[in-house]
């Protein structure tokens, strides 16, 4: 064998190449064949071929017959896990980078097994990417020491339930740096908790809020300012953000997405904060724009970036069920950001 072969970042840049998403069930047993060709190419094969996971249920295939069953698409360990067959799931778990549905897969008297492994080391020691449904039965997956997360997007309905696993959070997995948070029911009491919460963080590069559900508070704000990292914003403003003399500085914020019921909360942000090398700025409004509206927010625009940096600026109305074309502003009058601006 030729002695480049003998190089494990060689083997792995070629054994990536053989993963192929539209070719699974080809890909896995390409790489389990690989794995089983040498004992050079075991280690990296296997490191690839266990890189990404859909859910956990080929960590239970890899068992004894006679410590799992298969009930409606959903494997369940029949007996408690004896220290050998721990061994075996750590062998493959320390391998695992991402996980797209942490509680799929397996039934959830199993799922709960792995939140209390016979050992004090973490048993996804590599785990960098993790999606979830928070609920009081998942509650515990938060709590898991997860030394090398960077990104984890999470579901939930309750936020005062979740409130207590946000907040501990930086404690369990201190290097996230990628944080989207899904609000599945609507609800005024939520956005306190979650204003707490954040300011339990310090190093984040992307936080997202996709829906409206939850507002950020100007003290959340103040404290997402302070983050030097951030990149990536994507939030709703409280709609009663006091006027402040003080502005917030986003020293490296380069693309900022507020979201809203209309556009004024979404100005006085505006008037109130400075985006000195903002490149994407877009807006998103579910209620139709009066005129001094408009006005208001392309102040703001100007106020807070100056457009020195902003290469889009997109103010997005396609959520307005009666929208009245009379109110688009003039772009012409708008330099310079005019070559810039979308409204859709």
């Amino acid at each position: 064998m030729h002695h480049a072969l003998e190089i494990q970042e060689i083997l792995l840049n070629i054994f990536q190449h053989c993963y192929s998403p539209g070719r699974w069930k080809d890909t896995t047993s390409d790489l389990a064949s690989l794995a089983r060709t040498c004992r050079a190419f075991r280690e990296p094969a296997l490191d690839v071929l266990w890189e990404d996971l859909d859910d956990l249920s080929p960590l239970a295939q890899c068992l004894p017959d006679a410590s799992r069953q298969l009930s409606r698409d959903k494997y369940a360990f029949s007996r408690p896990l004896t220290q050998t067959e721990w061994d075996i799931l750590r062998s493959y778990t320390r391998r695992i980078q991402s996980i797209q549905v942490f509680d799929d897969g397996l039934d959830w008297e199993s799922v709960a097994t792995f939140f209390n492994p016979p050992t004090t080391m973490p048993l996804f020691p590599n785990l960098r990417n993790l999606s979830c449904k928070y609920t009081a039965k998942s509650m515990p997956l938060l709590h898991l020491p997860l030394p090398s997360l960077l990104c984890l997007n999470v579901e939930f309905e309750n936020p005062h339930l979740f409130q207590n696993s946000l907040n501990s959070f930086p404690h369990f997995s201190p290097n996230i740096r990628i944080l989207r948070i899904w609000v599945l029911r609507l609800g005024d009491t939520y956005s306190k908790p979650i204003s707490n919460g954040i300011y339990q963080w310090r190093n984040l590069q992307t936080l997202i809020f996709p829906y409206i559900y939850i507002s950020l508070d100007v003290d959340a704000l103040v404290h997402l300012s302070c983050m030097p990292a951030l990149t990536q914003l994507e939030f709703t403003p409280s709609a009663t953000l006091p006027i402040s003399d003080s502005r917030l500085f986003f020293s490296n914020l380069r693309d900022m997405t507020p979201r809203s019921e209309s556009l004024h909360p979404i100005s006085r942000l505006l008037s109130q904060t400075q985006l000195p090398v903002i490149t994407t700025f877009t807006a998103f409004i579910s209620s139709s724009p009066s005129r001094l509206d408009l006005t208001s927010f392309f102040a703001g625009v100007q106020i807070s970036s100056s457009g020195c940096t902003m290469e889009r600026l997109t103010l997005d109305q396609t959520n307005i069920i009666f929208r009245s074309e009379a109110h688009l502003p003039c772009l012409e009058h708008l330099r310079p950001w005019s070559s810039a601006i979308s409204v859709i």
